[in-house]
């Protein structure tokens, strides 16, 4: 499937959506890589600072250079002045050698951003080929002037002019890769779409639990900070051991960089900038790594383990020794998080490095938030759902179980269940028109 994918991108642009679970984040990753082994020039863009991260690239606004433009006929205005000529250069050289362009997260992207991207694309001649990730039905663009241009028939991406223009070959990846459990599965997926029945709702409810008491063999989901950090704490205060820190170490190479871009990239990482932790902690892991020729160690985000031991190099922790719950013991070195910017040197696409942070791809795991848990599968879940109530929220939460028989659902509302699930589980009408009407082509 991959392979068809890549030859699809000879000729095409491409969308590729897909549930929570279903191998889209890994598929973009094998085409990367495919990509960066043939030594074409590839640009990894997320809509937001975190999705950015995750794919290991720049925001769009960055990348793009749209400052605080919001619409297209802003940019066209800011595009006459003397500052955007350098940039415009700049950003023209790099698009020469770039021969496909990732978005990733486009359920985010506004219809006036898409249509601010195509004139970028358009303006400055791109040849190469655009793949865009996402699935709209999880979260939506954020809007704060909800003003339809003309020719735009939604807030979304996909009603955008330029989204005409680009023609997609739309793929649908469909097979669940986390859970293998397909009754759950097929449930979710009602969920996604924002139909669920009463056995549905029924099927939730079996899932659920008023007196819940937190255990250490468990990660809880809320949807603030405040309660994630406050059951961290608690957890890790039960344990006699002593308290360790790792402080995480950023080196930054270019000086004239602003601190603020430093500080904003760092808090997007899934990291402590100081890693608190003791010897028998449970520990989630916030990437993938595979075993390669230097290092064996293997580990996905999500999984989980127990901190046994640490390595000491002139009195700094090098290594931590953690059993993953697989038994398996692996050493976890400090992970290298690189924040950057693409260039055209010598007429080849390179990313500068401007600064890197040096630190353990570890959370504490009792506990954490939604929106630290975008791409995680995680083996015993318990959804808190007091916070829970955003649009696509209860989605992405469940969507992170690998097991339901591992699966919580801790409900204190003092509303029905079932009007609760009613209010919260819904979907765009533009996004179900879009789904309807457009032809995907079916991957498992």
């Amino acid at each position: 499937m991959i392979d068809e994918l890549i030859n699809f991108l000879k000729t095409d642009n491409i969308f590729l959506t897909g549930g929570a679970g279903v191998g889209k984040s890994y598929t973009v990753s094998k085409i990367i890589k495919h990509y960066r082994d043939e030594n074409l020039g590839v640009v990894s863009l997320g809509s937001t600072g975190i999705s950015a991260v995750n794919i290991g690239g720049l925001t769009l606004h960055s990348f793009f250079g749209f400052g605080i433009c919001k619409n297209k006929n802003e940019l066209s205005e800011y595009d006459k002045g003397s500052k955007a000529k350098e940039k415009l250069k700049n950003l023209k050289n790099i698009l020469d050698k770039t021969e496909l362009i990732i978005i990733d997260e486009i359920s985010m992207v506004s219809a006036d951003l898409f249509e601010m991207i195509y004139l970028r694309l358009v303006n400055l001649a791109y040849k190469g080929r655009v793949l865009v990730v996402g699935d709209f039905y999880q979260l939506p663009p954020i809007i704060k002037e909800q003003n339809l241009d003309l020719f735009q028939r939604s807030i979304y991406a996909f009603g955008s002019y330029a989204w005409e223009m680009m023609k997609f070959k739309n793929i649908e990846l469909i097979k669940p890769k986390r859970t293998k459990n397909l009754e759950f599965f097929k449930v979710l997926s009602k969920i996604r779409v924002g139909k669920i029945s009463i056995e549905d709702a029924r099927y939730l409810y079996g899932f659920t639990e008023v007196n819940f008491t937190p255990s250490s063999d468990e990660t809880v989901l809320f949807g603030r900070n405040k309660e994630a950090n406050e059951l961290n704490a608690f957890m890790l205060e039960k344990l006699h051991s002593p308290l360790l820190k790792h402080s995480g170490k950023t080196i930054i190479n270019d000086n004239l960089v602003h601190k603020d871009r430093i500080d904003k990239w760092l808090n997007n990482l899934n990291v402590a900038t100081t890693f608190e932790f003791k010897i028998g902690v449970k520990v989630i892991f916030t990437i993938n790594k595979y075993k390669n020729i230097i290092d064996d160690s293997e580990f996905y985000n999500g999984e989980q383990g127990v901190i046994k031991d640490i390595f000491l190099n002139d009195g700094e922790i090098s290594e931590i020794l953690v059993e993953k719950n697989n038994g398996e013991l692996v050493e976890v070195k400090p992970n290298n998080y690189d924040f950057g910017e693409y260039i055209n040197e010598n007429d080849e696409l390179k990313y500068n490095i401007i600064a890197s942070f040096f630190q353990f791809p570890l959370r504490l795991a009792y506990a954490i938030t939604i929106h630290k848990s975008q791409g995680m599968s995680i083996e015993r879940l318990t959804c808190d759902l007091t916070h829970i109530f955003a649009e696509g929220q209860l989605y992405v939460a469940l969507s992170r179980a690998i097991e339901p028989n591992n699966l919580k659902i801790v409900y204190k509302k003092s509303e029905n269940f079932n009007s609760y699930l009613n209010r919260v589980i819904k979907s765009h009408k533009d996004v179900d028109e879009f789904y309807k009407k457009t032809d995907f082509l079916k991957y498992e």
